[in-house]
């Protein structure tokens, strides 16, 4: 009996996991199908190359645009030009790496 107790406990577990990936998918093609209507195709593209590259820069310049459409910031569709002005803003203090040459 113990162990189907355990069987119903793990089956439920699948449930919730599978329940969470679901949302997850749906959360992750409402961000797309929004960046789609604010972007022009060429700034698209690039933010898809982004995701396949880098996932985690990805949601943080999603994020950025979805919130500066919810604030009514963005006019127009954001062109890819704009869209590497975004990413030169936000990540320009990672790129602030300095090499230290010693010589023997």
């Amino acid at each position: 009996e113990a162990s189907g107790g355990e069987s119903s406990q793990t089956q439920q577990a699948l449930a919730q996991q599978w329940q969470q990936m679901q949302e997850t998918k749906l959360k992750e093609l409402k961000i797309r199908q929004m960046l789609k209507q604010v972007l022009e195709p060429a700034a698209y593209e690039r933010l898809a190359n982004i995701r396949a590259v880098n996932p985690e820069t990805y949601a943080q310049l999603a994020e950025l645009i979805i919130y500066l459409v919810q604030n009514n910031q963005v006019k127009n569709k954001l062109t890819e030009a704009q869209l590497k002005q975004l990413m030169e803003k936000v990540f320009a203090k990672k790129r602030e790496t300095t090499i230290t040459m010693q010589r023997k």
